[in-house]
């Protein structure tokens, strides 16, 4: 059988707990710290406009750069024109050299101009030579006194190997 009492049940056990409470502590002291930070930022906002200028300097190089490459290559194409524009004339002028040396030119400037005319067959003497048809080479001396310095340095120089 069931044990039965009288007892009552003990109903403290479902309410809600309080939290124990902690012994008050001091509220704790502030210290307050001097912030070295405006030097460093100094530094830094130094470091940072350093930085800032030689890349400025570096981007100004190279669009410097830019800028003279732009301008020869500018330079280099009219050169170029100018060069075949030279050509152009040189070729012409040549043909009209040409024309004008041509052996018509040249023969109608020695009729009309000179007032030469050509060589009729009538005009044509023969020579006879009586003789000997031998060429003979005379040895001139040379009379002129550097010739004959000239000769002997020669000759030095030939004995010599020179």
């Amino acid at each position: 059988m069931a044990n039965r009492t009288n007892l009552a049940y003990d109903l403290s056990v479902y309410e809600p707990r309080k939290a124990p409470e902690a012994p008050k502590q001091q509220a704790p002291e502030i210290k307050v710290k001097k912030n070295p930070a405006p030097i460093a930022r100094k530094q830094s906002a130094f470091k940072f406009f350093m930085t800032a200028a030689v890349i400025f300097a570096v981007l100004c190089a190279v669009l410097y750069g830019k800028v003279e490459s732009n301008r020869l290559f500018g330079e280099i194409s009219d050169l170029e024109e100018q060069l075949k524009n030279l050509q152009t004339e040189n070729i012409t002028l040549a043909a009209e050299y040409e024309a004008r040396t041509s052996l018509k030119n040249v023969e109608d400037y020695a009729e009309n101009v000179l007032g030469l005319k050509k060589l009729d067959k009538a005009q044509i003497e023969y020579v006879e030579i009586e003789g000997d048809s031998v060429i003979e080479i005379v040895d001139v001396e040379n009379k002129n006194i550097f010739i004959r310095i000239r000769n002997w340095l020669n000759e030095i120089g030939e004995k010599l190997g020179l």
